[in-house]
Order: C-alpha cells, then sequence, then structure tokens
C-alpha cells in the first residue's frame, strides 16, 4: 500500500508517493506563480492552486493505482489567508505569509500595548504575516469583501472544502494564524473581537490526524475512485518538516536556509520569549514547535547575485567560483558586517520595515569581501534565532542544517564558525510532505505517537567550528545585534518617505 502526500508551498506544490515503510518513489511537483503587482503584495490564485493539486492526485492515483492506496495526507504553508462566499467561491486573491500591507495594522497593536498580550496567548508574534493582522486591514480597507465573506480560510481549508464542501482547520495551521488559544486550543475570543468576526467565520477544528472520506461525487468523478480512500488533514510545513526530518524533541534543533530560513525545535511545553522573538505553534499530542522563521535566507545571496553582480544565479560553476572567493576573506570580512533584512524580517525582530544594509563599507572591501559579508550576515540571522531559542530552551545539543544551503561547503561552515557548534547535515528530501506522509501513518493507526518520527533523524556528515574563528565572530556577532536596535527608527523613517 502507498501514502499520497501533498505539500502546498508558496514557492511549489509538490506530492510525493510513499510505501508503508515511508521510503519515496515517486514525486510530482509544479511550480507556483506569485501576483505581486506592488511591493509588499504577495498573493496566489486559491482556484489555479486547487486545480494543480488536483492534476498531482489524478497523476498519483493512475502511478499507484487506486487499489493499493492507504491514504493522502496534506502539507500547506502557514499563515495564508482567502476570503470566501457562501458558495466557497474566493472573494479575492489568497494573501501569503509575505504580503505585508497590513503591517501598520500590527504596528498599532504594539502601539496599543496589545501586542504583548496577543502572543502570550496565541503563540504568534504580532506581524503583518499573521492573518489576524491581515483580517483587521481586510476589515478596514477592503470592507465589501470582508462584508460578503461567508469564510476566512487558508489554502488547505480551501482544499478540502473543494473536495468534501466542509470547512475544517487543524490545529497546526489554526495555531498560526494568531487567532488560536494555544494553551486551551480553541478560537481565541480576544482575537476575534479584534479582527471582528466570530467563531461562525472561521473553520472548525480538528486534530491533524483527523481525516475525510466523502468525496464530493464530482471530485470522486475527476480522480475515477471507486472506493472511499481517508484524506487526512495533516499540518502546516513547518510543523512537518521537522518530524520530516526527526526533530521531536528539545535536544535537536533543525535550521533550514533555502530561500527563507527557519530555526525550529519541538517541545512537549508551550515556550514562549519575554521579548517576543520566537513563535510557539501546536502540533498535537501536547507538543508544540517553538522557534522563528527568517525571510532572508539564500534570497539574499540570490539578491545579490542578480541585482548587484548582474550574473545568473543559477550559474552553479560561477556560484562555486563565488564560495571560493569568499572563502579566501578573512572572518568578518575585515570589519564589514551585512544586515540581511532586504525583505523586512519575521524572527527576531518581527519588523516590516526592516531594511538591508553594509556597515562598515571601505575602498579596501571588493566584491569577495561583499559576498563573504552576505554570507556571513544570513548565519549571523540564523545564529541571532539559535540564541533566543537557546535562553528559552537549555536541552539543545544538536543542530540538523538542510535547505540549498547544504550544497556549499564554505557556507556550512561559516555557519559553523558562527554559532560555534557542530553541525550535522540532514538531507532529507522533501521534509514536509515526509512529515504529512507520517501523519498519515499515524492516522491509519500504524504509529502510536508523534516520537515515532525520529526515525527519519540521520546524521550524513559533521562539520565542527573552528574555535579561533568562532571567537572572532562572537565579537562581530556582538556587533550585529546590535544594529538593529540602533537603526529601527531610521527603518521605520526611511519606509515612511515617499
Amino acid at each position: 500500500m502507498n501514502i499520497i502526500a501533498i505539500d502546498i508551498g508558496t514557492s511549489n506544490c509538490k506530492a510525493i508517493i510513499t510505501g508503508m515503510d515511508l521510503k519515496v518513489f515517486k514525486t510530482f511537483e509544479y511550480a507556483t506563480q506569485p501576483i505581486t503587482p506592488k511591493q509588499g503584495w504577495n498573493e496566489q490564485n486559491a482556484a489555479t492552486i486547487f486545480k494543480e493539486v488536483v492534476k498531482m492526485l489524478q497523476q498519483s492515483i493512475n502511478f499507484c493505482g487506486e487499489e493499493n492506496i492507504a491514504c493522502v495526507s496534506l502539507s500547506a504553508a502557514m499563515h495564508s489567508l482567502l476570503a470566501v462566499d457562501k458558495n466557497g467561491a474566493p472573494l479575492m486573491n489568497m494573501l501569503t505569509w509575505a504580503d505585508l500591507r497590513s503591517a501598520r495594522y500590527a504596528q498599532a497593536l504594539e502601539k496599543k500595548n496589545l501586542a504583548k498580550k496577543l502572543y502570550a496567548a496565541t503563540g504568534v508574534p504580532v506581524h503583518a504575516m499573521s492573518p489576524l493582522c491581515k483580517l483587521m486591514w481586510l476589515k478596514n480597507e477592503q470592507p465589501a469583501i470582508f462584508r460578503r465573506a461567508h469564510k476566512f480560510i487558508s489554502i488547505k481549508e480551501y482544499i478540502f472544502f473543494k473536495l468534501f464542501n466542509k470547512y475544517i482547520v487543524d490545529h497546526s495551521i489554526a495555531a498560526a494564524t494568531g487567532l488560536l488559544d494555544a494553551k486551551n486550543i480553541c478560537w481565541y475570543s480576544d482575537a476575534l473581537k479584534l479582527a471582528g468576526i466570530t467563531e461562525k467565520k472561521l473553520s472548525e477544528l480538528k486534530p491533524i490526524e483527523h481525516y475525510e472520506t466523502v468525496l464530493l461525487p464530482s471530485i470522486k468523478n475527476t480522480l475515477q475512485l471507486n472506493r472511499a480512500i481517508p484524506f487526512v488533514l495533516g499540518a502546516s510545513d513547518g510543523a512537518l518538516a521537522n518530524l520530516g526530518s526527526g526533530i521531536v524533541n528539545a535536544n535537536n534543533v533543525a535550521i533550514t536556509v533555502g530561500t527563507s530560513g527557519a530555526v525550529r525545535i519541538t517541545s512537549n511545553k508551550y515556550v514562549t520569549d519575554k521579548k517576543q522573538r520566537l513563535f510557539c505553534y501546536y502540533i498535537s499530542d501536547g507538543l508544540y514547535i517553538t522557534g522563528g522563521a527568517l525571510n532572508n535566507g539564500g534570497i539574499a545571496l540570490q539578491w545579490l547575485v542578480e541585482k548587484i553582480l548582474k550574473e545568473a544565479f543559477r550559474n552553479e560553476s560561477r556560484l562555486e567560483a563565488l564560495f571560493k572567493a569568499a572563502a579566501g576573506i578573512k572572518p568578518g570580512s575585515e570589519g564589514l558586517i551585512f544586515l540581511p533584512y532586504i525583505l523586512g524580517e519575521r524572527a527576531p525582530v518581527w519588523d516590516e520595515n526592516a531594511k538591508g544594509c553594509f556597515i562598515g563599507l571601505t575602498e579596501t572591501h571588493t566584491e569577495a569581501h561583499i559576498i563573504r559579508a552576505v554570507l556571513e550576515g544570513v548565519c549571523y540571522a540564523v545564529a541571532d534565532v539559535l540564541q533566543a531559542l537557546e535562553e528559552n530552551s537549555n536541552d539543545i545539543k544538536h543542530i540538523y542544517l538542510s535547505g540549498g544551503i547544504i550544497k556549499s561547503g564554505v557556507w556550512i561552515q561559516l555557519l559553523a564558525d558562527v554559532s560555534g557548534k557542530k553541525i550535522m547535515l540532514n538531507e532529507t528530501a522533501d521534509a514536509s510532505a515526509l512529515g504529512a506522509a507520517f501523519i498519515g501513518l499515524k492516522a491509519l493507526g500504524k504509529v502510536k505517537s508523534i516520537g515515532d518520527a525520529k526515525m527519519f533523524l540521520q546524521n550524513v556528515k559533521t562539520v565542527k567550528p573552528s574555535a579561533a574563528n568562532h571567537r572572532i565572530y562572537q565579537k562581530y556577532f556582538a556587533v550585529y545585534r546590535s544594529l538593529y536596535g540602533r537603526l529601527k527608527d531610521v527603518f521605520s523613517e526611511l519606509s515612511a518617505l515617499p
């Protein structure tokens, strides 16, 4: 028997087919296209994504044969928001986590001293990514859509509605909305009041293992299915990436650096940070995922290569040459520090107005210095979140690294030197989809607990830090950490200029 796991991301959607041993033997995927007509806007067409999900289901079912399918399980990106009418038709394009139009509503909550209370109750830092802030923006700036909306949902909820004509949301996706009471696992009334809605405007809460089997007749016909197959709700891509990498306790931290980045642990404690630097989202079985997401990972290097150096980012031989040039520069780039907030930033500063900048630039700095400074800047950003995690969870012992960064030995070594920790490479492919497949097994009763996901933990290679380089980086990191506080008001002033 096979499991079909579908991961709905903001850059691409993917379907993997595994056996009951969770070994992947087939993948289907397609790239999603963001709609970005203006700076700060980031939308997607929900109907188009649903069509592609149906295509991947058709491909997967045809590949497996329906008699060989044990279940379908889903993963999806967090923080999306879609308003639909009474028929379930979208009234707008879906807003992704990267849409920043609600920034001033997030900032207003900060000024009214409501952010701390909201964070303590929901585990979600107040930021434009949050559906809570998006709802406040929609209510005030798109009132016609807000009034017409029958439901406010995420992309995964939209897909389940199109499949089953039911509005249901798993605890994990709901936990990232800023609307869920993270301790009692119910909708949080104070947040609903701020958003101007009641529970009736939201989906029914369900565990991540919940599944449905009665597809709409039209969908069943489209997929050419003759028998009932469980469709498991699954969870958020971040939570499932931890499970799919085997990170199931607070001793291990998963660090992913791709286009963006993330630093996450799995814990049986509801861990919040006094400085509101970290998120804490419920998963299941009394477990939470705690950490921080970064806007600026590999995208910072891509910006430098494409916009400044005017070269192709996908040219692997050229990239290798750039990494080699950077490796020839001393740690600290001879006094040059890059603050990598070119897309604003989420953790640990949660500031949509944050800007990227070079500090310490002199006539002695070359292209190689600038490249190394950008690589170091991303490592500083990761270490900044890691340090916040360590301040709140003293149990972290091992770092497992994944994402595009693992293609560069130079960049991996920089992260080890900056953090001062051994880096274990985790090459688990499609971790979020694999985590979804695991939840499929749990829904079917084939595994007892989320802790069984430790089967995925792997260490392909260990990279040790240089003690001498780490001592140098400690001094630079101290300067890096002070920069945002010094420049925060400047960033705000720049954002207000025409």
